[in-house]
């Protein structure tokens, strides 16, 4: 049996952003940086964020070099 050594194309992701924004000003309302992934939201979920409620409206990913990021859009609840 021949065993071919597996050389990856991309490297690996190191880094994980998390960035949460107002849907309707487009400001930052908070961002996270880890290096597990944290557990994703889905359209309609409840967040509590500096003790404001707030609906998450849409949801997107990027990769960017090393990093892949989530990105919420956010609604005041």
């Amino acid at each position: 049996m021949v065993i071919v050594k597996y050389t990856p194309e991309y490297s690996p992701v190191e880094a994980f952003i998390t960035r949460f924004f107002d849907n309707e000003s487009d400001l930052l309302v908070f961002e996270q940086e880890t290096q597990i992934p944290i557990p994703t939201l889905t359209v309609g979920d409840i967040i509590e964020i500096f003790e404001q409620e707030y609906i998450v409206k849409e949801r997107k990913f990027a990769f960017n070099e090393d990093a892949f990021l989530t990105i919420y859009g956010l609604e005041t609840k």
